[in-house]
């Protein structure tokens, strides 16, 4: 009897040391690490990017360049405000700012330094253009890089395998997919060195270069390093990281541009 106590007794504290290294101890780990390089476009694009965190809307931005008629337009569009940016055929910027209320539309005119040209009745939003003496022909999208700062720092924090490839208008494209389970982070995005990764799924298209070619992610982060963080706290979010990048440019001007005063 007196050593099936002990037995048992050993059996106990084994789990219990068990218990308490899973405490602190984090399992082995992949490496988050961007398949895609992060650069310019050349020529007429659109280039579409988006997050949604727990399934809303974070952030977007839509990018036109028609670079032959030299007109470009880039809509960017947080929580509470969007700013639709257009440089016409002449290098000239308008920017209509809309918001979701009165204060936030002040407040983000505030936080401008264009001059309002005008301000749109029936909604929160207003028309600016840049100083006189602000040269804004060679600040438009055409000097963007791609993806978004944004969309980059998100996908430098996943794992990813590669697990096909095809042609896509004669150019080679890897087909990379995220992974589940501990995953390794080394970016200055984060404070966090490892996350736990779940229900992963969809996939990253990457062409020579590393230029993005499309992406359509979404998963589960669980902010933890150790399995004890992950089974005591849970504090889990969803995100959807999309993109998407094309050779055509279309609605390039909008139409809110007739409201700008004729000077």
């Amino acid at each position: 009897m007196g050593r099936r106590f002990v037995i048992a007794g050993i059996a106990v504290a084994l789990v219990a040391l068990g218990v308490g290294a899973a405490m602190i101890v984090t399992p082995a780990a992949e490496s988050a690490s961007s398949p895609a390089t992060a650069g310019e476009l050349e020529g007429s694009f659109t280039a579409s990017e988006r997050v949604l965190v727990d399934g809303e809307h974070f952030f977007a931005r839509e990018t036109i360049v028609d670079a032959d008629a030299g007109e470009q337009r880039a809509v960017i569009a947080f929580e509470d405000v969007e700013y639709d940016h257009y440089w016409a055929g002449d290098g000239e910027r308008y920017t209509k700012i809309t918001t979701s209320s009165a204060q936030r539309l002040d407040d983000a005119l505030e936080e401008s330094d264009d001059q309002v040209v005008r301000e749109l009745e029936g909604e929160y939003a207003a028309i600016t253009r840049p100083p006189a003496d602000v040269d804004s022909a060679n600040d438009g999208p055409s000097s963007y890089v791609f993806p978004d700062r944004l969309v980059g720092s998100q996908l430098r924090m996943i794992a990813f395998e590669e697990t096909n490839s095809t042609v896509v208008d004669g150019e080679p494209v890897e087909i990379h997919e995220p992974q589940t389970g501990w995953t390794a982070i080394d970016s200055e995005d984060t404070n966090r060195e490892a996350m736990y990764v779940s229900n992963a799924g969809g996939e990253v298209h990457v062409g020579e270069g590393g230029r993005l070619h499309y992406a359509n992610v979404t998963l589960e982060r669980t902010d933890a390093e150790t399995w004890g963080e992950y089974l005591l706290e849970r504090d889990a979010w969803t995100t959807t990281l999309e993109y998407e990048a094309r050779e055509t440019a279309e609605d390039v001007r909008p139409e809110w541009v007739g409201d700008v005063p004729e000077e």
